[in-house]
């Protein structure tokens, strides 16, 4: 697998979603993804969630946030926004017919977003949007690196026939490649259902820490995001954070390509994501799949919120 970043064809140019009324302490960069050209096992239509939840984050900015204040109504606070920009990149302009030069493509324009000094908030997509967002993350960071992964499937495939190394089913695998992200310090949240072997032993082999969603359940999400945190965090500089929608219960986030029976709840995603929040240097969610979403857009509407979350508890913090 070549690890040649490709520069993206043409400069990022960012579009305000969120203006600061002031010199901004902390700046957010929405990159779109729309590529699930990978995707041979799961349902395909991943790729028309960076546009679809786009319009959903404008729609709740525009709306809630009226002279740079927002009511959180979660703790019954006023959250002061003046000096917080939101900007939108748009979506990765990619190269469809080659998943190794699309992944170059994600990891160069991550990057850029990454030094123009905002916290990238990567949408894709399938879940083959980690690597090469996590990477960007990782070529930007002198130290090691942890990784909180919210996701039902371990996505830890070796290499497979149907699917190769590159898919997203092999993300997690191949940013445990890069060299400073040990197992120790990746942890996977909220897996279940059944998995292969080898998926199953490549975390064992790297020491992967693992909360499975019956843990969760007993644990809590506040008690679980702690438990993440310590491990993430052990020895390491940065935090990236990715969350898989099919983590959740699909009768509440229909909206996915994989609907795996059982999982968290909306409100024990919310409540993990917010205590995380101010630890965390990069997000992506994945599997988010308008196809597939309930007429009212409730899985869309919920994965604008969890942005929404992100952005407020960092600025908070900031």
């Amino acid at each position: 697998m070549t690890n040649n970043q490709s520069p993206n064809p043409q400069p990022l140019t960012p579009t305000p979603l969120l203006l600061a009324f002031m010199e901004p302490k902390i700046k957010f960069g929405y990159l779109g993804v729309p590529y699930d050209a990978a995707t041979s096992i799961a349902n395909p239509g991943a790729r028309f969630a960076p546009s679809a939840l786009r319009e959903q984050f404008k729609l709740l900015l525009s709306k809630r946030v009226v002279d740079g204040q927002v009511v959180d109504m979660d703790r019954g606070e006023i959250v002061d926004l003046r000096a917080v920009e939101v900007a939108d990149f748009g979506d990765v302009a990619l190269s469809f017919y080659d998943h190794h030069k699309a992944i170059d493509q994600v990891t160069a324009a991550t990057r850029e977003i990454i030094d123009a000094g905002y916290v990238p908030l990567v949408v894709g997509g399938d879940h083959g949007v980690t690597y090469p967002a996590f990477r960007a993350l990782h070529d930007a960071t002198r130290g090691n690196l942890g990784l909180i992964q919210l996701d039902a499937h371990c996505d830890m495939l070796d290499f497979s026939e149907k699917q190769g190394a590159i898919s997203g089913s092999s993300g997690m695998a191949r940013s445990l490649e890069l060299g400073r992200l040990a197992g120790k310090n990746m942890v996977q949240v909220g897996l279940r259902g059944y998995a292969t072997t080898q998926q199953w032993g490549v975390g064992v082999k790297y020491g992967v820490k693992r909360i499975l969603a019956p843990e969760f359940e007993e644990m809590g999400a506040v008690e679980a995001a702690k438990q993440s945190l310590d491990w993430a965090r052990d020895g390491t500089e940065k935090i990236y954070l990715t969350v898989d929608i099919d983590a959740l219960n699909p009768g509440e986030a229909p909206g996915t390509g994989w609907a795996e029976p059982g999982g968290l709840t909306v409100q024990q995603l919310i409540d993990f994501v917010r205590y995380v929040a101010p630890h965390v240097d990069a997000l992506d969610l994945a599997e988010l799949n308008p196809v597939f979403d309930s007429a009212p857009k409730q899985t869309t509407v919920m994965c604008a919120r969890l942005l929404f979350d992100f952005v407020t508890v960092k600025a908070r913090a900031s």
